[in-house]
């Protein structure tokens, strides 16, 4: 009812909706801290391996790679690839080679890019392979940038 002056009196609300309030605002607080927690666990960088297992990975992916080095060669060898692609995959297998043992994306790089990357013996490379990638013709000897693409992986530290 008014109040003598025609004034409503104000309103007072239950304390249920204070406590609501807060609970809503420390919920979105929790949120915030809960996603920086979880994002922040999913970019925490891999412990380092023992010195022998280290070893052990890198003589694996040495192997890998001279297989796939072989592999290639041999489909050339069988007609199943020509010059061109031969070389373009030879290429792309030192590329990877490097980003799976260092961890640097080689495989992105331009023959620049490499260069001053200091990723001296895989731009030596694939700058060899270049003319047999991109002639108008066919032409390149695969045995012969097969052998430097095993020199890459073989001499890679």
């Amino acid at each position: 009812m008014p109040d003598v002056d025609g004034y409503f009196p104000p309103t007072e609300y239950a304390p249920i909706w204070a406590i609501l309030g807060i609970s809503l605002l420390a919920l979105i607080a929790v949120w915030y801290v809960f996603l920086w927690w979880w994002s922040r666990r999913k970019h925490r960088m891999p412990r380092e391996a023992h010195a022998g297992n280290a070893i052990e990975q890198a003589g694996r992916l040495k192997g890998k790679y001279y297989g796939l080095i072989d592999e290639v060669e041999e489909a050339w060898r069988a007609d199943e690839l020509t010059t061109r692609a031969a070389h373009q995959k030879l290429g792309t297998l030192v590329r990877f080679f490097v980003f799976e043992s260092t961890g640097r994306k080689a495989h992105v790089m331009t023959l620049e890019d490499l260069n001053k990357a200091n990723l001296r013996s895989v731009a030596d490379a694939i700058e060899q392979y270049y003319p047999a990638e991109f002639a108008a013709v066919e032409q390149g000897n695969v045995p012969e940038s097969a052998g430097i693409a095993r020199e890459v992986v073989g001499t890679w530290n």
